[in-house]
């Protein structure tokens, strides 16, 4: 999950979509809302135009005193006299926002031994950013294009149960936002296609907390009636 940085909203959202349909999670937040967002959920944050905000090197410290492995990327066209450049883990122009970005993140992650970015594997499956569709350990998991971001989510934020609101918040492309109450559907159409494939549910409701995926260990840690 890749948390995208800028003052504007609208434009981090923008940047957001893109990884989107890279099939990456993605959080669109202004800088006030990454200091109370950022979490080790997050591979890598990414700062469009840090040279725009009052201070650059301040904000990327105090977003690493929350979450210090998480590394700090900057994007703008306009960095040849940015002084507060080596702030950063490192710096791309705008004609890297595309599949050659995340691979950059995705390489500098592995080099540093550090989660990497765009890979979702937990309990047998994989649900990596690059694969043409999930898989289940050999068998391949037919789902629509939501509903591969909702398994992508509860892989990488498994054992946490994630609200409806949070679905919404990762998994969904966040200029078409649907009611909360649609994740119970998508949810349901998950476990239906799931069942036929393994014969059981791949999501759980834990009750009071969230979605999470069935897995023995929730079943024991949350108490759960559950079967696999």
């Amino acid at each position: 999950m890749v948390l995208i940085v800028h003052r504007k909203r609208l434009a981090a959202r923008t940047v957001s979509d893109l990884f989107y349909y890279m099939n990456i999670l993605s959080r669109p937040a202004t800088p006030s809302e990454a200091l109370s967002e950022i979490s080790l959920l997050y591979r890598a944050v990414i700062v469009l135009d840090p040279e725009t905000l009052p201070e650059p090197k301040e904000f990327v410290t105090r977003l690493k005193s929350y979450a210090k492995t998480v590394p700090v990327f900057a994007v703008s066209d306009n960095l040849a006299s940015f002084a507060d450049i080596d702030a950063f883990d490192g710096h791309f122009k705008f004609s890297c926002l595309s599949a050659r970005l995340a691979w950059y993140i995705a390489n500098h992650c592995k080099r540093n031994k550090l989660p990497c970015l765009g890979e979702y594997k937990a309990a047998g499956f994989n649900a990596t950013c690059d694969l043409d569709t999930i898989f289940y350990f050999n068998d391949r998991l037919s789902l629509t294009k939501t509903e591969a971001m909702i398994v992508r989510l509860m892989i990488r934020a498994y054992p946490l149960p994630m609200r409806p609101t949070d679905v919404l918040k990762y998994a969904f492309k966040q200029s078409r936002l649907p009611e909360p109450s649609s994740v119970r559907t998508h949810v349901s159409s998950i476990n239906k296609k799931f069942r036929l494939l393994a014969g059981r549910k791949l999501i759980v409701m834990v009750p009071d907390e969230g979605y999470t995926l069935l897995t023995p260990e929730i079943i024991k840690l949350k108490k759960l009636n559950e079967a696999l």
